[in-house]
Formats: C-alpha cells, sequence, structure tokens
C-alpha cells in the first residue's frame, strides 16, 4: 500500500531559526518554501531533502489548526510521518470503509502539488500519519 517514507513533519516555533539549524549543524539544504493551506490555518513548510527523505519544517501562525493545537499542546517536535501512496483515493476509501477514522474525513490538496490524508491520532498509537499521493 505504501511505497516509501515521503516526509517527516516537525513543528517549530521560529521557521527562521529552525532553517538556520538544520542548515548549518546538519549541512542540510532547503529545497522549497511555501505556503499551503489546510482547514483552519495557511502554514509555511520548508523542504529539506535527505536521500530520498523530506525533513518538513511547519511553521504557523495561526491559533487554529494542527500545527497550532500541536504546538500549544506539546512544543515544538516531531508532529507527523508520511506515507507515499499511488493511488490515494483507492486506498482512502478502502480504509474508511474498515471504519478508519480521518481528520479531516477527505482528501485535501498539500504542498507541492500533492494530494493528502491525515489519519486521527488514536489509529496509530497516537502519532500522526499522513498519506500522499504525489503528482
Amino acid at each position: 500500500m505504501v511505497s516509501r517514507i515521503e516526509h517527516i513533519g516537525i513543528v517549530v516555533a521560529d521557521m527562521e531559526a529552525a532553517l538556520k539549524k538544520y542548515t548549518d549543524l546538519l549541512g542540510l539544504k532547503v529545497a522549497e518554501v511555501e505556503e499551503v493551506e489546510v482547514p483552519d490555518a495557511v502554514n509555511r513548510v520548508a523542504f529539506l531533502p535527505l536521500n530520498g527523505l523530506n525533513i518538513e519544517l511547519v511553521h504557523t501562525s495561526g491559533d487554529k489548526g494542527m500545527a497550532a493545537e500541536f504546538l500549544k499542546k506539546n512544543g515544538e517536535g516531531i508532529h507527523h510521518i508520511a506515507f507515499e501512496v499511488e493511488n490515494l483515493d483507492e486506498v482512502f476509501e478502502r480504509l474508511r470503509q474498515r471504519g478508519v477514522k480521518f481528520v479531516w474525513d477527505k482528501i485535501i490538496p498539500g504542498s507541492r502539488g500533492s494530494r493528502v490524508a491525515f489519519f486521527e491520532p488514536h489509529e496509530f498509537n497516537g502519532i500522526y500519519i499522513e498519506l500522499v499521493e504525489n503528482h
């Protein structure tokens, strides 16, 4: 069903400070930065590729939405793991029919032209798991 880990999402309070650490201390390079509209928020995301996997830094200036709620409750840290799938519509429907719960109960547009769906965290031991279909 899943082909690989596409990215690991890390919520940060200060995007510029976080980027500096990942680039200066780890030597990672920023591939792209964009703003993504998600339900209840606009997030700024930065992708730092490493051997076919991306580190995604997520910053929100809002006080609503998944990233803002995570930051308030937990502080900065690993927010989600994203797995790539080929046919998100098919996977999403098959899982819904099995009773799996998703955060928004729908597929939404993601960063870099992708489509995404997030499992409710209770489905995976309290961790947000994201399914990503890249185009």
